[in-house]
């Protein structure tokens, strides 16, 4: 039986390009351009002429301080003229809060211009994106960057009998696709934040980053240890992507995006179990090296996590109805709760591998089943914590079980 289509893709209207000018007549128009012939009578334009004060410029005149971690995003707020973002982003989305509107364009102007720059897909609202430190948290994913090519000690990589190579390496391949899902699904929300918030988009560029970084260093560890990549983990997405679909109605359209059901299905659910099952990973480590690996996953990981149960804090904390915000992620936890249980916990491809490596070996998985039947009150424990801090307890309601099925 056909799945319903849940997402209405508007219709693109077919538009005729215009016809080009001759060549000739188009560099004839830029030679004569006012700009050109300003240029050529090297006269400066306004940016130069303009007072420094009351005019288009701001902030002329400060000097912001770098302090132990450096020239940091609070060292610049805490001198800048608008040191946070106002709750409202400008009617032109590339004006910062740090840059002024042109003099000449009277405020019922920007109205009319705002159309070329922005729409109302554009998520411009400080409660719908901001979050407390903003800054600090971008400061801290750019200083915590690694780099696996150069600074990985790749010649200290020991090789592993066949069948836990095979396990691990099964086990690194769910986890590139998981990394991959959540680059794929989070960047498009980034393009639509406005300037005014450039920590948060700072921030979101990072973890974007993080996410293909970790693609990119499991990669190398799944082909340069004499393994291979692994079968393809079909189910552990089950509920997020049609989460996040509807979050954005597809991108298609003048549609409001709900940015933050996606933060709670990608970082907090999504992301908290694959938090977890690193954790996993780190103790089925076979050696110092792989277990290294595991580790600064981890850190970047619980980052990610981090920041979006402090997002979803601020959200709920500023939102104009928080009883309406909270029931609906608790629809979305109802929906996607047990489908990730299935897709992640018990998926064969994920909990297998892990076994196997827990136990030593394929002849001890009982033994690594064992171990994770002790770990897994700990996946739904560390989730209701996090849902505590945000606000939103769900203690009674959590589809989560809380002891193993197996």
């Amino acid at each position: 039986m056909a799945k319903p289509q849940r997402i209405r893709i508007l219709p693109f209207k077919k538009v005729e390009p215009l016809p080009l000018p001759p060549d000739g007549e188009v560099l004839e128009r830029l030679a004569n351009h006012p700009k050109a012939i300003r240029i050529r009578e090297n006269k400066l334009h306004d940016w130069f002429t303009s007072p420094l004060d009351g005019d288009t410029w701001s902030g002329w005149g400060i000097k912001a301080e770098p302090g132990p971690e450096g020239l940091t995003y609070d060292a610049i707020n805490r001198v800048s003229p608008a040191p946070e973002p106002d709750d409202v982003g400008f009617k032109r989305l590339l004006h910062t809060r740090h840059v002024k509107l042109h003099p000449g364009i009277p405020n019922e102007m920007g109205d009319t211009l705002a159309p070329k720059h922005r729409t109302p897909r554009e998520l411009d609202l400080k409660y719908e994106v901001w979050t407390q430190e903003a800054g600090a948290l971008a400061e801290e994913a750019l200083a915590r960057q690694w780099h696996p090519t150069l600074t990985v000690r790749w010649e200290e990589m020991e090789s592993l009998p066949p069948e836990l190579e095979r396990a691990f390496d099964q086990l690194l391949t769910y986890l590139i696709q998981a990394q991959y899902f959540c680059s794929d699904l989070m960047g498009p929300y980034n393009g639509r934040i406005h300037y005014q918030f450039i920590e948060v988009k700072s921030y979101l560029a990072y973890e974007l980053f993080d996410y293909n970084l970790h693609c990119a260093i499991l990669r190398k560890r799944v082909l340069s240890n004499g393994g291979g990549m692994g079968g393809h983990v079909e189910g552990f997405d089950a509920g997020v992507l049609e989460v996040c679909n509807e979050a954005s109605q597809g991108f298609a359209g003048e549609h409001k995006r709900d940015f933050n059901a996606a933060v709670f299905a990608i970082n907090v659910v999504f992301n908290g179990l694959v938090l977890d099952i690193v954790r996993l990973g780190e103790a089925a480590a076979q050696t110092p090296f792989d277990a290294d690996l595991f580790r600064q996953m981890i850190q970047d990981q619980t980052r990610h996590v981090a920041w979006g149960c402090k997002r979803l804090q601020y959200y709920l904390s500023h939102c104009p109805d928080p009883t309406e915000t909270v029931a609906k992620l608790h629809q979305i936890a109802d929906r996607i709760e047990p489908e990730q249980v299935s897709g992640h916990l018990l998926n064969p491809r994920i909990i297998e591998p892990l076994a196997v490596l827990l136990g030593g070996g394929v002849k001890q998985i009982d033994k690594g089943f064992e171990v994770l039947r002790e770990f897994w009150p700990q996946f739904s424990q560390r989730y209701l914590g996090r849902l505590d801090a945000i606000g939103m307890p769900r203690h009674d309601r959590c589809l989560i079980p809380e002891e193993a099925p197996f």
